[in-house]
């Protein structure tokens, strides 16, 4: 695929409104959780060597069954719990937190969540996230 120069972005806020505007009526919008920018060696990119943009820890989250429910572990040392924010939305979930030190982002594919089944701790650092299944995605994993 040969693409003209005249149609490539030129910037970054130009690269997500043609983004946007590629969305048709019905498609799922996008969720931007933080953002993380590489220049690799060589080429015409500004840098030297590579490097990044982009100041939070990735999440590694654990997805497990347990009986009934599925519980997702992860952790995030020394983030306060009113920092803690969760989304789910259809078979993914999205965590991340923020505060004066830290930053944490995170997304795990998983069974879509039966409304009001989970029950969220976080001790020590470590955040689990439990719920039960949607009914018709309960099946176990090999």
């Amino acid at each position: 695929m040969t693409e003209r120069p005249e149609d490539i972005p030129k910037t970054l806020e130009e690269m997500l409104r043609r983004l946007m505007e590629s969305i048709q009526p019905g498609d799922t919008h996008p969720i931007f959780i933080g953002m993380k920018i590489i220049f690799p060696t060589g080429g015409d990119t500004p840098g030297s060597g590579e490097g990044s943009r982009g100041d939070a820890t990735d999440l590694a989250i654990e997805v497990h069954r347990m009986g009934d429910r599925v519980v997702l572990v992860t952790e995030m040392p020394g983030m306060p719990r009113e920092n803690i924010h969760l989304l789910f939305r259809d078979d993914r979930i999205f965590v991340w937190g923020r505060d004066q030190e830290r930053h944490y982002k995170g997304s795990a594919t998983i069974p879509p969540a039966q409304k009001g089944s989970e029950e969220i701790s976080f001790r020590h650092g470590v955040l689990e996230i439990s719920y039960i299944p949607e009914q018709g995605n309960a099946r176990e994993d090999a």
